[in-house]
């Protein structure tokens, strides 16, 4: 589940609720779940038993968890430093191929005036044993070193869930950093708006790939998944994607952190996720889903 502000949470919201009512699949069930900002969101309240008709309902009445996705209405009153990061600058001056767009331009811009405090707090809440039991990578991105990090995983530095989602929410010049000794970390979404490309790391390839990718109404975030998907071919796996069509990426509009549209983006999503869910070319999907194959 990828980036994609308070909007992008209720675009994943419609396509859960539409997987488990159109295929009567409990996405709590998912062998693993890789979320990038507001996909870190959803994906830690899924494991903390939270179904898709439940994220569905709170986007659709309103929740304080939904209201902590926007930045904080005022500012706190630490020194913010611009550029964010010269350290990420210099290391691009003296090696200009590691220059990545996402990276660069969350180095130049200044630091975020609003913590995310809450959200943490809000999320370790419903994770009174720090991680979840199953399987569960939240990614972010080092803001000094533009280093990619997935949460979880065996290789990533041991945190609490209420911190890993609070760096992948990290959105430049929104909020500020999260700092973890001497590394900074924010939105992991400045790298890559799903990550999917992770999965082509697993020791046994998934049989089935799930993408629920809101920010896929931008060109270049279509065609950057394109590419990793394309690092999945290897493995055999069957990948459907979900991306906001046209009616949904019109109720989307261009503020992906108005959660005002919070009800009317789930709807949209859920009605065009059933729809592509009914195309004849899923079937198979449905049966791996429903468990009948």
């Amino acid at each position: 589940m990828g980036a994609g502000g308070p909007v992008g949470h209720a675009f994943h919201t419609g396509v859960l609720r539409a997987l488990a009512d159109g295929c009567g699949w409990d996405a709590r069930s998912a062998d693993l779940v890789v979320g990038t900002s507001a996909g870190a969101v959803a994906g830690a309240l899924l494991r903390a038993g939270l179904s898709g008709h439940d994220l569905y309902a709170a986007v659709s009445g309103g929740s304080p968890l939904l209201r902590s996705l926007q930045h904080p209405p005022a500012p706190d009153d630490r020194a913010r430093r611009w550029p964010a990061s010269t350290d990420y600058l210099r290391l691009v001056l003296r090696r200009p191929w590691r220059a990545r767009p996402g990276r660069l331009v969350s180095a130049l811009l200044p630091e975020g005036a609003h913590d995310n405090q809450q959200l943490g707090d809000l999320i370790a809440e419903l994770h009174p044993e720090r991680w979840p039991a199953r399987p569960l990578w939240v990614t972010a991105v080092s803001l000094d070193s533009g280093t990619r990090v997935a949460f979880g995983r065996h290789d990533a530095p041991l945190i609490d869930i209420g911190t890993a989602v609070r760096c992948s929410a990290a959105v430049p010049w929104l909020r500020r950093p999260v700092e973890l000794g001497s590394e900074r970390f924010i939105d992991g979404g400045i790298a890559s708006g799903t990550h999917v490309d992770l999965l082509a790391q697993l020791p046994d390839g998934p049989r089935l790939v799930l993408v629920s990718s809101p920010l896929s109404r931008y060109l270049p975030m279509k065609l950057l998944l394109r590419a990793e998907l394309r690092a999945l071919a290897p493995l055999g796996a069957r990948v459907v994607v979900f991306e906001p069509d046209a009616d949904t990426a019109r109720a989307m509009t261009w503020n992906p952190m108005d959660a005002r549209l919070g009800a009317t983006v789930a709807a949209a999503a859920y009605r065009a996720a059933l729809t592509r869910l009914d195309g004849r070319e899923l079937e198979g999907v449905r049966a791996v889903l429903a468990g009948t194959a």
